[in-house]
C-alpha cells in the first residue's frame, strides 16, 4: 500500500505537514453548507500547559453559522497549527511538532485533533538580576531577587518572566520608588543550542516622600478632616497608607463617593506626592435592620439608624434596637460622637444603654452533673450612661491603630427576683428568703476607667488573618458618689495565622480579674444542701461563659456562679480550619473555661469537637457538634449561628 496508511480502520492518503484527510472528506466538502461546525482538541501536553494551550486554540473552532468551504476548512486546520506551535513560544518550546488528524462526526461537523510533540525546550544557562539606585537594600525586593525563579538549568518561561518583572515594579511602587525602571531586560537565546541568558537590571531611583493634602467638599468643616492621614508630609510614599486613607476617609460616614486624585512631582528632588481627595457628601441618614438564628441566642433581630452628620461639625448619632429570643433580651444603645479640634484625632463621646433580660437563680446540687436546679427568676434591667474621651492612635507608622477610650460610666440596676418558687417546707423558704433578700435590691455605681481596642485584620473570608486585643480597666468608689466599690481588669486576644494556602489556625484567650465582695453560703433546704455564691457586682459588668462564641459543648451562659454571673472568667480556644472547597471549611477544635467568683474554684471545663463553616455574602455561617468533656456520659451538643450578633 505504496503512500497509503491505515488509521482508525479507513485508508488515508499520506499528506504534507501531517495533515490526514479521508477520501471521504473531500467529496462531502465539494457542497460548502454541509460542514457547519470545526472543533478542535489539543492531546500530548502536561498540565498546566495543555489547559493554556487548547484555551489558546479554542479560538479557532468554527460554530454552525459559518459556512466551511473546502479552502476554509485547509486554512482553519493549517491556522491552528500556527497557533498551537506560536502558543508554545512563551513556554520556552520551539521546536514543536504538531500531527493533525481531521474527521467527520456526522453531517456537517468535524473533529480535529492535534497531537503535540512539544520538543526539547529552551532552558536558562545563566542569569543576571540586578537591584540599582536607593531602594537596593529594599527588604520586599531584597527578597524578590532571592526568590527569582529563572535560574540557570530552569525552562525559560516568558511568562514568569513578564510577570516578576511586574511584581518587581509593584514592589518598588508600593514603597515609593515611583520613577523605578529597568535600564536593562534582555533575553538572549540560541535556537540552535536550546539555551538562554537572562540580563534584567532594576534602577530604583529616589524614593518619593508624601506632600500636602488638600480637600474638596462640603459635607464638613475643614478641620474635621485634618488628623485624618496616618502620615506627615515629608514621611516616604506608602501605598498602603494610601489605600487605608480612602477607606479612613470613607469610614467617617460623611461621604458616600470618595476620590484621591495623586499629583506626582517627580522632578522635585525628593519626588513628592500631593494629594487631591474629591469627596461627595452622603445622605446623612442610614436604616438598617438584621435577622439571625442561633442555637444558642435562638432568634434575634436587631435595627440601626445612623445620622452621619447633625452639623457641620462632625458630629454623628448610632441608634440600634435589639431583641433576642433567649431570654427575652431586649437592648438599645445609642452613641454620639464629635470630633475635637486637636491634632491627633480625638473625640468625645457619650453612650447610653439599657437591656432587660429574664435570668434564673439556680444551683447545681453535682459539681460533675451539668443539670441546675432553678430556685427562681426574674428579670435584670440595667441603665448605663457613658461619657468619655476617645483617641486614635497610630502605630507601626500608621499601618495599625489602637483605640483608647477613658471614661466615666454611671450604672443603675434593678431585679426583681421573688424567690417565690422555693420548694420544701415553709421554714426552709422562710430562711432561704431572708437570706437571699439582700440581693433584690437596687443598686448604682459610679466607674471611671480606661479601654483599649488594637484589632489588626487583612484579607476576607478563609484568607483572613490578623489579630484583635481589648482591654479594659475601671473602678468605682464611694469617694466619689459610687453606692458600690469594686475593680475590674480584662484582657482578651483573638489571633488568626494562614498556615499554608488551605489551612488556618486560630487561637482565642480571655481573662478577668474582678475586686468585688461576694456573698457565699451553704443552705440546708428540706434535707439538701444549696451552695450559693452572689457577688455584688453590678450585672453589667459580670461575667458568664459557655456556648458557641466561647466554651462549645456547655449550653448557652450556662458557666457561672448560679446562673447569674461571676466576677472572674478564664476562656481559651484553638481552632484548626481547612478549606476543603470555595468558600467551605472544616474545622476541629478544642475549648476551656469557666467564670467564678473565687480563683479556688475556678474549675475550667473544656469541650472539643468539630465543625462546618460556609464563608457567605452575609459573613461566616458556622455549624459545631461539641462534646462537654467534663460531664460523663452527657450529649453532644450543636452549635448553629448565623447573621449578626444582639447589640
Amino acid at each position: 500500500m505504496s503512500g497509503f496508511e491505515q488509521i482508525t480502520g479507513r485508508y488515508w492518503p499520506r499528506c504534507p505537514g501531517g495533515l490526514r484527510v479521508t477520501l471521504l472528506a473531500s467529496l462531502l466538502l465539494a457542497n460548502p453548507a454541509m460542514a457547519d461546525t470545526l472543533k478542535i482538541s489539543v492531546r500530548g501536553l502536561q498540565e498546566p500547559l495543555q489547559s493554556q494551550i487548547s484555551s489558546r486554540v479554542a479560538s479557532h473552532n468554527v460554530s454552525n453559522d459559518i459556512k466551511l468551504s473546502p479552502r476554509r476548512l485547509r486554512q482553519s486546520v493549517a491556522s491552528a497549527e500556527r497557533e498551537v506551535k506560536r502558543a508554545l513560544y512563551p513556554f520556552g518550546f520551539y521546536h514543536a511538532v504538531v500531527t493533525s488528524t481531521l474527521e467527520a462526526r456526522g453531517e456537517n461537523a468535524w473533529q480535529l485533533d492535534l497531537q503535540v510533540d512539544p520538543g526539547p525546550p529552551v532552558t536558562i544557562s545563566a542569569a543576571l538580576v540586578e537591584l540599582l539606585g536607593e531602594g537596593a537594600q529594599l527588604q520586599e525586593l531584597r527578597r524578590w531577587k532571592k526568590r527569582w525563579p529563572l535560574v540557570a538549568g530552569q525552562i525559560l518561561d516568558q511568562t514568569v518572566w513578564e510577570a516578576q518583572k511586574q511584581s518587581a515594579l509593584e514592589l518598588a511602587e508600593a514603597a515609593g520608588y515611583l520613577g523605578a525602571a529597568f535600564t536593562q531586560h534582555s533575553i538572549e537565546a540560541d535556537l540552535e543550542r536550546n539555551e538562554a541568558r537572562i540580563l534584567l537590571s532594576l534602577e530604583t531611583g529616589p524614593q518619593a516622600v508624601m506632600g500636602s493634602v488638600t480637600f474638596e467638599q462640603d459635607a464638613v468643616d475643614p478641620e474635621v478632616l485634618e488628623s485624618l492621614p496616618r502620615f506627615k508630609p515629608g514621611q516616604a510614599y506608602d501605598s498602603w497608607l494610601l489605600e487605608k486613607f480612602r477607606l479612613d476617609i470613607w469610614r467617617t460616614g460623611y461621604f458616600k463617593d470618595v476620590e484621591i486624585i495623586e499629583q506626582r512631582r517627580l522632578e522635585e528632588s525628593p519626588p513628592r506626592v500631593n494629594l487631591l481627595v474629591k469627596a461627595e457628601g452622603r445622605n446623612r441618614n442610614t436604616y438598617q435592620g438584621s435577622l439571625g438564628y442561633g442555637t444558642d441566642s435562638e432568634i434575634r433581630t436587631q435595627i440601626l439608624w445612623t445620622r452621619h452628620l447633625l452639623s457641620s461639625r462632625g458630629d454623628s448619632l448610632d441608634t440600634g434596637l435589639g431583641w433576642q429570643q433567649r431570654n427575652k433580651e431586649y437592648s438599645f444603645k445609642s452613641i454620639y460622637r464629635l470630633p475635637r479640634r486637636v491634632n491627633q484625632r480625638k473625640f468625645w463621646v457619650a453612650e447610653a444603654y439599657i437591656s432587660r433580660e429574664d435570668e434564673e437563680f439556680a444551683f447545681k446540687p453535682h459539681d460533675d452533673e451539668p443539670e441546675f436546679i432553678e430556685l427562681t427568676n426574674g428579670d435584670v434591667t440595667d441603665y448605663s450612661l457613658k461619657l468619655g474621651n476617645l483617641v486614635v492612635r497610630d502605630l507601626a507608622k500608621g499601618y495599625q491603630q489602637i483605640f483608647e477610650t477613658w471614661y466615666a460610666q454611671y450604672a443603675l440596676e434593678k431585679n426583681t427576683f421573688s424567690f417565690r418558687q422555693v420548694t420544701g417546707s415553709e421554714q426552709d423558704g422562710e430562711l432561704l428568703r431572708a437570706a437571699l433578700d439582700p440581693f433584690r435590691t437596687t443598686d448604682s455605681s459610679i466607674a471611671l476607667g480606661i479601654n483599649w481596642d488594637w484589632p489588626v485584620i487583612r484579607g476576607k473570608a478563609f484568607r483572613t488573618y490578623g489579630h484583635h486585643e481589648r482591654a479594659w480597666i475601671f473602678t468605682a468608689n464611694e469617694a466619689w458618689g459610687s453606692g458600690l466599690e469594686f475593680t475590674q481588669a480584662y484582657l482578651s486576644s483573638n489571633w488568626t495565622r494562614l498556615l499554608a494556602r488551605r489551612w488556618k489556625l486560630l487561637l482565642r484567650g480571655e481573662i478577668a480579674y474582678s475586686d468585688a465582695k461576694t456573698r457565699d453560703m451553704q443552705l440546708d433546704i428540706n434535707g439538701q444542701l444549696l451552695d450559693l455564691s452572689v457577688t455584688e457586682l453590678p450585672s453589667l459588668y459580670r461575667f458568664k461563659t459557655g456556648g458557641s462564641r466561647t466554651v462549645r459543648g456547655y449550653a448557652f451562659e450556662s458557666l457561672s456562679n448560679n446562673g447569674i454571673g461571676s466576677n472572674h472568667i478564664v476562656t481559651a480556644s484553638a481552632e484548626i480550619e481547612w478549606n476543603f472547597r470555595e468558600d467551605w471549611s472544616a474545622a476541629v477544635f478544642y475549648d476551656l473555661g469557666n467564670a467564678f467568683n473565687h480563683w479556688n474554684q475556678a474549675d475550667l471545663k473544656q469541650g472539643a469537637g468539630v465543625g462546618i463553616r460556609w464563608y457567605s455574602i452575609a459573613g461566616p455561617i458556622r455549624l459545631d457538634i461539641a462534646q462537654a468533656l467534663a460531664y460523663d456520659g452527657h450529649p453532644w451538643l450543636i452549635h448553629f449561628t448565623i447573621g449578626t450578633p444582639l447589640l
